[in-house]
Parts: structure tokens; C-alpha cells; sequence
């Protein structure tokens, strides 16, 4: 039923006899998405997800490909058993070389979104069935991705390099944290479970107001991003392993115990990047909030756009009382009537913001329209004091701005509408007779006693009263 055993029959070289292991894993992951991907995680089939093999010093494997192969990969020989002889294996290939510096991860190939997993000697089938499903859901991830929500947003990685690790407070509290996530993963009652949870909240909110935002959402954002990964990493594996025909429930039971072990020692591997410890915590939290909540947790995570910290909070009512404080409050001031006041308040000041900047624009005299190509228009030099947000992305400086964008720079002492969504600015510069437009070497000078502007490579244009500058890249 499951394992397709590959042949060493190929156009050219076949893959060796060592990927059935591969081919078996994989199977079971495409067998598990399709019966049971809700159980995984809501929405998530990794069986409809393409997934590359690669095979260090032997090739790489291609495996749930729809259609053509990509360029580069040979049919594979189905095997004789299964399928009528000289028929190809459906949606397999073989590439006889592998990528030296190929990562564990979510990635394009041949323009189709494909998960790749890094093959060694050592793992087996259960840890290939959940390694194969952790990548497969960085994919689903990045589909999932929406402006303005936490999931699929991934945290910024670059923090790494100025984490405090050499902190030996913040240490001693993450190995606490560790700790109280161990002591829940083999808590037997659910009372235990809850205890244990608030705990760790109050110790990791403690540390967090230590640590600083920038850090905490960091940490937050890397249980979202790799933390649930590895927690669908966990739980695909705990659904094989209670399928009787699964052939690696020695792997399944090994895996469970190295995640609490792993708790244990939360900080001691100092081997390692501190971002792998949110491989731990992750699916630690995301099983706690399992046996806390069932399955629920996970549709409120992403329609509340909560982080797995704040999901957990809800679950074991960490913030009980001070919900029912918010409730008593809005009840006691009538927070609706203050909704809708201020509904009515932001819909006028938009109103407001447009008509100002309609004035300004309109003032007589050449307008000024400056378009920035490749690149971001930059803020040299603003007065705060002066700035009024018009809508999102569009700004209005009301008397003075510095603009710059690698060799352009203008300075402006009239109002400035400054579009960072289309990269424009525009501003009533003053009377024609006032303005004078200079050409330089492909570039532009522009000056008036309202402007002063220089740019390197520039087309000028004029429009009646409409003086455009596009700069180019």
C-alpha cells in the first residue's frame, strides 16, 4: 500500500536503492495530508506539495510533481511489482547531483512553490515524515501570508546577531521556561497542565518586559514561524504512529522523548544558534494548548492574528480577570458609544487630511511632481513637529522636507505631499518666473526660492502648470 520502491532502471542514472526510505516517508505524508491534514494544522495538504530530496554525494529526488518534470530531472522507473513494465513512477525524477549548500526549506522550483528537505544517513522514517511536513508548511505559510497579520510573517532573523545571549539573567530565565514546558509535556491531569501554563506565562512575560520589545516579538514571531513548523513536525508524527501499518513507531516514540529532553537542556547546546531553541518552545506550546483547548486554538490563532504565547494566555485563562476588568469597564463608559464616536471622528479627520492636501496642491503656481524609479524616497531631514499622516503610505510635510534617493536631493520649504506607495512627492514650488530647471550631465537642477533639487539621471517633463521629474535607477 505505501512504499514505492524505486528501481535503479532510468534514462541514464537512477537514484540508489537507499531513497526507498525516502519514497516510503514521503507517502506517508501524502497519505496523512490527504485523510488527516486538518488534524495537522486547518487548510494545511501537504500532499499537494511538491517536495525535493536532496541526497548529499548521490543526486537529488523529486517527489509529488504535477505535469512535466522540470528541467534538469529524469522519469523514474516505476517499480515492476506496481506497474506495467517501462511505465515511469507519477510525478517522480532524478537529478544525479545535489546541491553542496541546499538547506532544509521552502523554496521556487521552476517557478511552482516546493519544499526542500535535506536528506542524512542517520534519519529515519518518522523523522523524514516530519521533516518533510515541517517544510511543506513553511510553503503553506508563505501562502498564507497577509499584510497586517502575524502568521507567515517570520520573524526578523537579523536579530540573531545582537540577541543578548551573554545575559546570564535572561539565560537562567529561558532555562526555567525550559523547564516548566518539560514539566507539562508529562503532566497527567489537565488541572496540572493549566498550572504549569500560567506559570510559564508569568516567568515569560516577566522576562520579556526585561528583555524589550524588539526582542520579545523576535521570539514570538520565531514560535509562529519555526515553532509551528516543528509543532506540525510533532504532530504528523504522532498520527502516523497511530496507524497500525506504520513501519517506524520506534522513530515515532524516540522523536516524543528528544522534544522533552530537548526542554531540559533548553540553553546548554552552545553549539548551536539561539533560534533553534524556538524549535523547542514552539511545538511545546502548540501541544500544551492541544491538550488544553483541542484543536480550537489553532483557528483562533490566526482569525485573532494572536501569537502562540497569547493563544496559550486565552487557554488557560492566565488573563481571566483582567478580561473580566475590560468587560466591566466597556460596560460600565458604554465602549460601544465610544466606538462609534470614534468612528465617526477618524472617517472626518480623512475627510479633513484630503481636503488639506487638495489646498495645498492647488495653491497657484508651478506643482512640482518628483517620481522616484528602483528605489525608495528617503528622509534626510523632516520636522515631526510638521508632519500629518494624509492616508497609509502618504504623508504631508506642511512646511519643510529633505528628500534623498542615492544622488537625488531636494530640500523643500513649502508643503510636500510625500507618496511612499508610488515613490512620489508633490509640491507647489512657487511662480513660474521663480523657478528655474537647469539640465546636468543627464540629470536636472531645479531651484526657487521654495525648492532646491538635484538629480543625476532625470527626464523633465512639462504639463501646463505640472512640472514632472522621473529619476531613474
Amino acid at each position: 500500500m505505501i512504499a514505492h520502491v524505486l528501481a535503479l532502471a532510468v534514462v541514464f542514472q537512477g537514484p540508489p536503492e537507499s531513497t526507498s526510505r525516502i519514497t516510503t516517508a514521503h507517502d506517508w505524508v501524502v497519505r496523512l495530508g490527504r485523510n488527516m491534514g486538518d488534524s495537522i494544522w486547518p487548510g494545511f495538504r501537504p500532499d499537494t506539495i511538491p517536495v525535493l530530496y536532496v541526497v548529499r554525494g548521490q543526486g537529488t529526488l523529486l517527489l509529488g510533481w504535477h505535469g512535466d518534470l522540470p528541467p534538469g530531472f529524469l522519469p523514474i522507473a516505476a517499480d515492476p511489482g506496481a506497474a506495467p513494465r517501462g511505465e515511469s513512477m507519477a510525478g517522480a525524477g532524478w537529478q544525479s547531483s545535489a546541491d553542496r549548500g541546499a538547506a532544509s526549506t521552502g523554496m521556487q522550483l521552476a517557478g511552482r512553490p516546493t519544499a526542500q528537505v535535506v536528506v542524512g544517513d542517520s534519519q529515519s522514517i518518522a523523522m523524514l515524515v516530519g521533516v518533510t511536513t515541517h517544510e511543506a508548511f513553511h510553503v503553506f505559510e508563505a501562502a498564507s501570508k497577509k499584510e497586517g497579520r502575524r502568521f507567515g510573517q517570520g520573524e526578523n532573523a537579523v536579530l540573531v546577531t545582537s540577541y543578548p545571549v551573554f545575559d546570564s539573567q535572561n539565560e537562567s530565565v529561558v532555562a526555567l521556561e525550559g523547564r516548566i514546558l518539560e514539566a507539562a509535556g508529562r503532566a497527567s491531569s489537565r488541572e496540572q497542565r493549566r498550572t504549569l501554563a500560567r506559570q510559564f506565562l508569568a516567568v515569560r512575560e516577566a522576562r520579556h518586559r526585561a528583555l524589550g520589545a524588539e526582542f520579545a516579538e523576535f521570539e514570538q514571531l520565531a514560535e509562529l514561524n519555526e515553532g509551528l513548523a516543528e509543532y506540525t513536525l510533532v504532530r504528523v508524527v504522532q498520527l502516523a504512529a497511530r496507524q497500525r501499518d506504520f513501519p517506524d513507531r520506534g522513530g515515532a516514540g524516540r522523536l516524543q522523548t528528544d522534544k522533552l529532553t530537548a526542554l531540559h537542556k533548553l540553553t546548554q547546546d552552545v553549539t548551536k544558534s539561539l533560534r533553534l531553541r524556538f524549535y523547542e518552545t514552539g511545538p511545546a506550546l502548540g501541544l500544551l494548548l492541544d491538550r488544553l483547548e483541542g484543536p480550537a486554538w489553532k483557528v483562533r490563532l490566526i482569525d485573532q492574528n494572536l501569537t502562540v504565547q497569547d493563544a496559550l494566555a486565552d487557554a488557560s485563562g492566565y488573563r481571566a480577570q483582567e478580561l473580566a476588568l475590560r468587560r466591566q469597564a466597556e460596560s460600565t463608559f458604554v465602549v460601544a458609544k465610544l466606538r462609534a464616536a470614534a468612528d465617526s471622528g477618524v472617517a472626518g479627520l480623512k475627510a479633513a487630511r484630503r481636503a488639506q492636501v487638495d489646498s495645498v496642491l492647488s495653491a497657484p503656481g508651478v506643482q512640482l511632481v518628483v517620481t522616484v524609479e528602483g528605489r525608495s524616497i528617503g528622509a534626510c531631514g523632516f520636522d515631526p513637529q510638521n508632519l500629518l499622516q494624509v492616508e497609509p503610505g502618504v504623508l504631508l510635510h506642511t512646511r519643510w522636507f529633505q528628500a534623498c534617493a542615492g544622488d537625488f536631493q531636494a530640500t523643500f520649504n513649502t508643503p510636500v505631499v510625500q507618496d511612499a506607495n508610488t515613490q512620489t512627492l508633490r509640491a507647489v514650488v512657487g511662480a513660474d518666473s521663480t523657478v528655474t530647471v537647469t539640465p546636468a550631465n543627464g540629470g536636472v537642477r531645479i531651484e526657487s526660492p521654495l525648492v532646491s533639487l538635484r538629480a543625476g539621471k532625470a527626464a523633465v517633463s512639462r504639463d501646463g502648470r505640472v512640472l514632472t521629474v522621473k529619476i531613474g535607477p
